[in-house]
């Protein structure tokens, strides 16, 4: 049953500063001794806003002025933006989008039905010093014959943009004809792992991502 986020914003915010710094702690030396592969770019795919919503921080969950929070399962996503060379890439803006937990877009035109109102749709994380981001959002979920899923743009200054997508382990492979990605290999570098979110709410889930960016 999809469960609901009921804490303050405050304590969400202070919540997610804390996976995020505590997930995507660095380690010295190693990232530079290799070049890194670049992230594989996806299809944009429904749908980038056409409009932005008045709240576009990293929080997903929780929108400003809102007492409840979004429905579905909560997910602490985090990791780190880095060039090829491993280097961290500091000031990244890291967008992310989805549907919500009915399987509808916000922000965008033509996407009838209804929604969860108290899902922000759209967010937006900027890289620390260290290259570190971090989302509060929802797992993403299915509908129609698309995989869960999430969207993602990165751009910075020193990069090529990227747009791309982001499955749960194992849930890449159902892909709508001639959406997307074809290749098994590809689509597997594009999956994240989902564990149990200690010390979070209950029922939340974390996992970790570390994008790579072509210079």
């Amino acid at each position: 049953m999809a469960a609901r986020c009921r804490i303050s914003r405050r304590t969400a915010l202070r919540h997610l500063a804390a996976w995020g710094a505590a997930a995507c702690v660095p380690l010295p030396g190693r990232a530079q001794k290799a070049a890194l592969e670049p992230t594989p770019r996806d299809a944009e795919g429904p749908f980038y806003p056409v409009r932005f919503p008045p709240d576009i921080d990293s929080d997903l969950a929780q929108i400003q002025g809102r007492a409840k929070g979004a429905r579905g399962t909560l997910l602490y996503l985090s990791g780190r933006v880095l060039a090829v060379d491993g280097t961290a890439l500091p000031g990244a803006k890291v967008e992310l989008w989805q549907c919500d937990s009915l399987g509808r877009y916000h922000h965008v035109d033509g996407d009838p039905g209804e929604r969860d109102e108290d899902f922000q749709g759209y967010g937006v994380a900027v890289a620390d010093a260290e290259g570190r981001y971090g989302f509060r959002t929802i797992r993403p979920v299915r509908y129609g014959a698309r995989p869960p899923h999430l969207h993602f743009r990165l751009s910075h200054a020193k990069a090529r943009t990227l747009t791309t997508q982001l499955y749960p382990r194992g849930e890449s492979a159902e892909r709508s004809a001639g959406f997307g990605l074809s290749d098994r290999g590809t689509r597997a570098r594009l999956e994240f792992e989902v564990a149990n979110a200690a010390g979070r709410e209950s029922g939340a889930l974390a996992a970790r991502y570390d994008f790579v960016l072509q210079n």
